[in-house]
């Protein structure tokens, strides 16, 4: 058997184990699109383009099975090791005078044989259906993908539907969005990489242990089994762990989980005993005092999270720094230098949110979880100068504010879509319904004016950028609430209490904007109102000055 915090370091292996494939190939698609947009003649793109997408894929493929085996090298010794540490555990349980050192037990040995075998095969299918959702949304094979990523960049630039910056961008959007994905072709669904391989590899070694512990069952005559037990356990698993089952009440019992014991895609395991000769490892008080723990847990932020639900959130965080690094290696490769600095102030705050949050939940913090094939040290200090910068030249641009250098009052301090962006006809008219909706006069606003979207005190109208646009993967509530709830935003916090006795950006302007919104505008979901209140106390979280929610808050936010 394995314990929990084993099984975790071996799921987080199991997640890295295709890094140098991932990291190849994201550089690799990246960089051929950037090349595939600078082209101008069709010619010349049709001459590129056998190049680097007809002969070339040979090699590619070639570089992709060189990284494969160093890969499927690192999984085998994975197995084994995962093997002889979950033997050697049962014996520890277990009367040893009968058995057999693990490297002597030609079973044991059989078994781990044929699990490292099919593993092998199993990470060359996963690399094999491999792909990226490209820019209509589809998901495509591999070599399909990279044709119709590069085709798009050429073709948007070469016609001026697009600028070079926004073509390029949009034809890796599902790249940097997604990552490298895994096809399942008989479903239809797709996965990314890093997650059809830890759970296919995680299955297979789960099998292993399974058959392991059973041939440790039998050899050593057992004839029952117990369940391991840990820490913030799952709800569907904490009732039944820590306890001890018949051969036939732990069979009857496991077959109508949803989720088996075993699989290792959770911190259980089970491992054989002898009835009436085993204690059991926990007493029903031990037992008691976990479930409290978990039931207890922590509030952060006016939230309470079980012990399982604050482990699941840190989760959610990781896989968000993951992620935007991804984006960051996409930036640099595409020379997309807005685009960057976005995602590199975004690196920051999640990792600062993470660090935040684990310390107010009394978790430690595993920044391997967060790591991500290609992104190096210098890259994240790169990040961190880039947001310290921008966050310079803020408190710079605020002082001057107030004298009237920028005029406008918006969701301030906000990472949404960049500002930069150019509103499409159609993103404009999609506005424009959701302030018909509002009951906002489309007189009031102006489109792709001004320096960000905001109410501007000079103008006494709404200016609206592209940071209109929500990030729909965004940390905060600022970051991703609707386009219609930000308009909500500017005009009934901002344009209906002007003119404001606040400063430029003042956080007591901005938590009033989000909090009457949130009251005073029609036609908005329940989502929309909990985005723009958590929001208006966002603000007061960020100046220090957050007392609580009051009544009106709680049942917006939580429904009480």
């Amino acid at each position: 058997m394995l314990t929990a915090v084993q099984i975790d370091a071996l799921r987080d292996k199991a997640t890295q184990l295709l890094d140098p494939v991932i990291d190849f190939l994201v550089e690799d698609i990246a960089r051929r699109v950037r090349e595939a947009g600078q082209l101008t003649g069709t010619a010349a793109y049709q001459v590129w383009r056998a190049q680097n997408l007809g002969i070339s894929q040979k090699k590619l493929k070639k570089e992709l099975q060189k990284r494969l085996n160093v890969s499927a090298d690192e999984l085998e010794k994975l197995l084994k090791q995962a093997a002889k540490t979950g033997y050697n555990f049962d014996l520890s349980r277990l009367p040893t005078s009968q058995a057999i050192p693990f490297a002597a037990n030609s079973s044991i040995q059989q078994i781990v044989a044929a699990t490292v075998k099919q593993a092998r095969k199993d990470l060359t299918n996963i690399t094999n259906t491999m792909g990226f959702v490209c820019s209509d949304g589809k998901v495509r094979e591999l070599t399909e993908a990279y044709q119709k990523a590069c085709d798009d960049a050429f073709m948007r630039t070469v016609t001026g539907a697009q600028d070079y910056t926004s073509a390029i961008r949009d034809a890796t959007r599902g790249l940097a969005e997604k990552g490298i994905v895994s096809i399942d072709y008989v479903s239809g669904r797709h996965f990314t990489v890093e997650a059809a391989a830890r759970q296919n590899i995680m299955g297979g070694m789960g099998l292993m242990q399974e058959q392991i512990s059973q041939q440790n069952h039998d050899d050593l005559g057992c004839d029952g089994w117990e369940i391991s037990a840990h820490a913030a356990s799952a709800p569907d698993h904490e009732p039944i762990q820590g306890r001890q089952y018949s051969d036939k009440a732990y069979k009857r019992l496991n077959d109508s989980l949803l989720r088996r014991i075993g699989t290792l895609n959770c911190g259980h395991a089970a491992f054989p005993i002898i009835m009436g000769v085993n204690s059991p490892q926990y007493t029903e008080e031990e037992l008691e005092e976990l479930r409290q723990q978990n039931e207890a847990g922590v509030t952060v932020d006016g939230r309470h999270y079980t012990g399982y639900e604050a482990t699941q959130r840190q989760r959610q965080l990781e896989r968000g720094i993951r992620n935007t690094k991804r984006k960051i290696l996409i930036d640099k490769t595409l020379n997309d230098p807005d685009k960057l600095q976005a995602d590199q102030i975004r690196l920051v705050r999640i990792r600062d949110e993470y660090a935040r949050f684990s310390k107010a939940a009394g978790l430690p913090t595993q920044h391997a979880r967060a790591e991500a094939a290609g992104f190096t040290w210098k890259d994240g200090k790169a990040a961190e100068h880039a947001a310290k910068a921008v966050k310079m030249s803020q408190k710079t641009v605020a002082n001057e504010e107030v004298r009237g250098i920028m005029d406008s009052r918006g969701l301030a301090m906000s990472l949404r879509k960049p500002k930069t962006h150019i509103l499409t006809d159609e993103e404009i008219q999609s506005v424009l319904d959701d302030a018909r909706n509002l009951g906002i006069d489309e007189k009031l606003l102006r489109f792709n004016k001004g320096s960000r979207t905001g109410f501007s005190d000079e103008r006494g109208c709404i200016n609206i950028r592209g940071d209109i646009l929500p990030d729909p993967d965004g940390l905060t509530a600022r970051d991703r609430m609707s386009q219609k709830a930000a308009l909500a935003h500017e005009y009934y916090g901002h344009l209906l209490n002007h003119p404001s006795e606040y400063p430029l950006d003042d956080w007591h302007d901005e938590f009033r904007a989000s909090y009457d919104a949130a009251i005073k505008a029609p036609n908005l979901t329940d989502e929309e109102r909990r985005d723009l209140m958590i929001d208006a106390y966002d603000r007061a979280k960020e100046a220090g000055a957050f007392e609580g929610y009051d009544e009106t808050a709680r049942r917006i936010i939580y429904g009480y």
